[in-house]
Order: C-alpha cells, then structure tokens, then sequence
C-alpha cells in the first residue's frame, strides 16, 4: 500500500487552500488508496499529528522556489509529523528534473521568454535563480504580489508585447489575480504542468 502524503502549500489568508489543489488531493487519494493531507502554511494551526497513525508519512513541499517556506517552515512541519511517526521527505517542485524539462518546453518559441517570481534573498536562493534561467532559457524577474498592472516594475517589462511569460505560482495567488489577463493561469490549471505533478506524485511509494 501506497503511503500517506503530506503536501505542503502556501495556501491563501486564513488558511485556505485553491481548488485546484484540493482536487489534486483528492485524486491522488483515489490513485493511491491513501490518505493525502494538504498542509497550509498560512492555516491557523498544524494537523494532530496521529492523523495518519505511527506507519510512515511521506512529505512533499508543493512550492517552487527555495525560499524561506523551504528552507524553514517545512522542516519545522516534518518535525512534527516525525513527533508520531518516521517521516520521509521529496524535494520541493521546484527541484524536481521533470517539472523543469515542462518549463523549459513551455518557454521556448519566442524572444526572451520571462518567468515571474516572487522576490527571493540570500545566496541560495540566487544560485537557484541562476539555475532556472539557464535552464529554461528565460529571464526571472520578481514581481512583487502586491504589484498590478500599471505599477513602475511590471509596467516597464511591457508584458503585453513580449515572448512567452509564465507567472512562477503553482495555485492562485495575488499575482495570478492581478496578472492573469497578461500571464495566464496558475502553473497547475496548465495540463503540462499538472499532469507532470499528478504523475511524479502518484508514483512515490
């Protein structure tokens, strides 16, 4: 039998987790014929711990760049779930070789293709950053999520007259809201995207 899972998301205020991600949950539950838990960075409290009993758990951060949430919050969270159990830990999305061969297939055809990100500090995260553009082929670029359309640092990327630009967000968030009539949707509402993401996670043991 398949074991639990725990997917880590940012989620939105208050704790609450995009649709499109609950239905991933769902349908990997349905795959594995196990239980998949969605943990919430942004969710008011941790799940008891003995929800998924003492077997082992394995954890997997659904985030897309090794920034703080990475590099910090989610171990604190496999400390936790390993308070009651052996826990197992994937990589973040961002690292994985498959999700970036789909980024780079889908940046490729047009001048100077850019990927949107939240900004990211420290020395990690630039290596990261330097990776991805070599590896896609792109420019990243952060983009405040408070910014919109018409504010000085998206304005002068000129986002309506370029290549390819793809919003670094893997659900909804305040970027897709306020960019999505220039980038599109989030990256798991793309089929490349969540179809790589349903694989590589049903295939875990």
């Amino acid at each position: 039998m398949a074991t639990p899972l725990v997917l880590v998301v940012h989620g939105r205020a208050g704790g609450v987790v995009p649709r499109a991600l609950r239905e991933l949950a769902d349908d990997l539950q349905v795959r594995r014929q196990a239980p998949v838990v969605l943990q919430a960075l942004t969710a008011a409290c941790l799940p008891a711990p003995d929800s998924l009993g003492r077997g082992l758990r394995t954890l997997v951060p659904l985030m897309l760049l090794p920034g703080g949430h990475v590099r910090v919050d989610v171990p604190g969270i496999a400390a936790h779930w390993r308070s009651w159990g052996p826990v197992r830990r994937v990589p973040f999305v961002g690292a994985w070789p498959s999700w970036q061969r789909v980024l780079a297939a889908e940046l490729a055809g047009g001048p100077e293709p850019l990927l949107l990100h939240h900004p990211l500090h420290g020395a990690v995260a630039q290596r990261y950053l330097d990776f991805l553009a070599t590896r896609t082929g792109s420019r990243l670029v952060p983009a405040p999520y408070s910014d919109a359309p018409g504010t000085t640092a998206l304005t002068a990327l000129n986002l309506a007259n370029r290549g390819p630009v793809l919003p670094l967000a893997l659900a909804a968030n305040r970027l897709t809201d306020s960019l999505g009539s220039l980038v599109g949707p989030p990256l798991i509402e793309r089929k490349p995207f969540a179809a790589v993401l349903m694989e590589q996670l049903e295939a875990l043991p």
